[in-house]
């Protein structure tokens, strides 16, 4: 089991140890909102039922409560400091559940802005990827924490390019 002090109401809440199991989801769009410090401000039902939290108890939470530990740490950083210079940080994502389930999905995550025009947190959007694309991805994360890459600049993971897609 793992322990995670809610910074808003200052309850402890606890997250049971990786299981070899997998979470339904039925691939509904999952979007929540973090903020500078990593903080849970919102998170839509979608999430908070997938990974069974109530809203009073995530709101307030470390967004890590949700990442796996076999996620390579270092992209959950490359995506804050690419969404801190306003881009787009486009991977993928090992999450957990409350109970210790696995699931992935495809994730973008983007700064959230002041009026002022300054970055006060991230919104950050999920939604199912394709079982072909993870098994790819499974190889690429592990080759990144086998070589300890802190970034990565993949078709798995980084920043987002719109120019190369032939977008606007």
């Amino acid at each position: 089991m793992q322990e995670f002090r809610n910074v808003k109401t200052g309850k402890t809440v606890m997250r049971d140890a990786p299981q070899e199991r997998r979470a339904e989801y039925d691939g509904k769009m999952m979007i929540l909102e973090i903020d500078d410090d990593g903080i849970i401000t919102y998170a839509n039902r979608t999430l908070r039922d997938i990974l069974e939290y109530e809203k009073e108890e995530i709101i307030g939470l470390p967004y890590v409560v949700s990442l796996h530990p076999e996620m390579p740490e270092e992209l959950y950083i490359q995506a804050l400091e690419v969404a801190n210079r306003g881009k787009i940080w486009s991977g993928y994502e090992k999450s957990i559940t409350r109970n210790g389930h696995y699931f992935w999905t495809s994730v973008y995550m983007q700064p959230k802005y002041q009026m002022d025009q300054s970055i006060n947190g991230y919104i950050i959007r999920k939604k199912a990827p394709a079982d072909d694309i993870i098994r790819e991805v499974q190889k690429e994360y592990a080759r990144l924490s086998a070589e300890e890459i802190s970034v990565c600049r993949s078709e798995f993971c980084g920043e987002l390019d719109f120019h190369s897609q032939g977008e606007a």
